[in-house]
């Protein structure tokens, strides 16, 4: 295949909306049809490719009105389903931006104080600087 063709089956392949499966199988009937243009044409632009299928667009929604209506709403859920999913992670991360810059408590601080004590001497009386001046 040469660079027009190329470029014309991506951007055919972009436009079909469908799931993996049919997907492939619709890109395999694409293939077909492009070999055996391709077979009479051997180097054809895009205007000849145009000119023979339409345009991308054209020809992807044409190949895929053998798409079962089940087929096509398989692709439609799943794509509504990323996007809730997209929707409810920025929603909880926005959530916990905001309760950790607004509403979480400060740190508790925590003061340590030192004791020192003055053992009393080894009868048990307690013995203080106080009692050393006199």
């Amino acid at each position: 295949m040469n660079e027009a063709t190329l470029r014309y089956r991506r951007e055919v392949c972009r436009y079909l909306r469908c799931g993996g499966a049919a997907k492939r199988r619709l890109e395999a009937q694409l293939s077909c049809l492009l070999d055996a243009f391709l077979e009479e044409n051997p180097s054809p632009d895009r205007a000849a490719l145009e000119a023979a299928f339409d345009t991308p667009e054209e020809l992807a929604a044409t190949l895929m009105e053998e798409l079962t209506p089940e087929e096509r709403g398989q692709w439609k859920r799943r794509r509504l389903a990323a996007r809730v999913v997209s929707v409810a992670l920025v929603l909880l991360l926005a959530a916990f931006s905001i309760y950790t810059f607004f509403y979480k408590e400060q740190p508790i601080e925590i003061t340590t104080y030192e004791f020192s004590y003055i053992n009393g001497g080894a009868d048990g009386s307690a013995s203080s600087a106080v009692e050393s001046q006199e």
